[in-house]
C-alpha cells in the first residue's frame, strides 16, 4: 500500500525526555505505567503495547527492561505514537537501593494514502500538497504541540510515582 507520509518528532530538538531514578524498589514504576499512560494520552487499553519485556532472575540485582507504545489517533490521517522505555535494576528486597532510567519519546505520523489511480494522479497530488501546506498545517502544529504537552505531564507523574522533585519542562 503506497502512502504519502509526513513525520515528525514532538520533543525537538532533544528527542526525548530522560529521568534517571536511584532509590528503593525502582521495579513499582512498571505497574503504574500502563494506567498512566492511558490517562495521560486518553486512550483506551487496545492503543497501549507492551512491545517488549525482560526480566532476568538469575544476578542480583535483578536487571529488568520494558518498553511501553501508545497509539493516539486524531483523525484520518494523524496519529502519535509515543514510546516509554524503563531500563533498570532490582534487589530482591525492594527496600534496598536499585536504579531506573527512564526514556518517553513521541512522533506525529500524518498519512495519506496513494493506492487508486485518482490519488496517484497529478492533480491530486497538488491538491493533496496545497491542502496539507497551507489548511492542514496549523492543525499538525497543534498535535506537535499537544504531544509535547503530554509527554511531559507523563514525565511529571512518573517523578511524583517515583517521589522525585519535578523538572521543570518548556512548553
Amino acid at each position: 500500500m503506497a502512502s504519502w507520509i509526513l513525520e515528525d518528532d514532538c520533543l525537538v530538538p532533544d528527542r526525548q525526555i530522560r529521568i534517571d531514578y536511584r532509590g528503593p524498589n525502582p521495579f513499582r514504576l512498571y505497574s503504574v505505567v500502563p494506567q498512566l499512560l492511558r490517562a495521560i494520552w486518553d486512550i483506551r487499553g487496545k492503543d497501549v503495547w507492551e512491545r517488549e519485556f525482560r526480566w532476568d532472575i538469575t544476578s542480583e540485582p535483578i536487571p529488568f527492561f520494558s518498553r511501553f507504545v501508545i497509539r493516539k489517533t486524531y483523525d484520518n490521517w494523524s496519529k502519535i505514537y509515543s514510546e516509554l522505555i524503563m531500563q533498570g535494576k532490582q534487589p530482591t528486597d525492594p527496600n534496598k537501593e536499585g536504579e531506573v532510567s527512564i526514556i518517553i519519546r513521541g512522533i506525529l505520523r500524518t498519512e495519506s494514502p496513494s493506492n487508486t489511480i485518482i490519488q496517484k494522479s497529478g492533480i491530486y497530488k497538488s491538491l493533496r500538497w496545497l491542502y496539507f501546506r497551507t489548511l492542514y498545517n496549523d492543525v499538525r502544529r497543534n498535535l506537535l504541540q499537544e504531544c509535547r504537552i503530554k509527554a511531559g505531564d507523563l514525565s511529571g507523574e512518573i517523578r511524583k510515582a517515583l517521589g522525585i522533585s519535578p523538572e521543570v519542562v518548556a512548553r
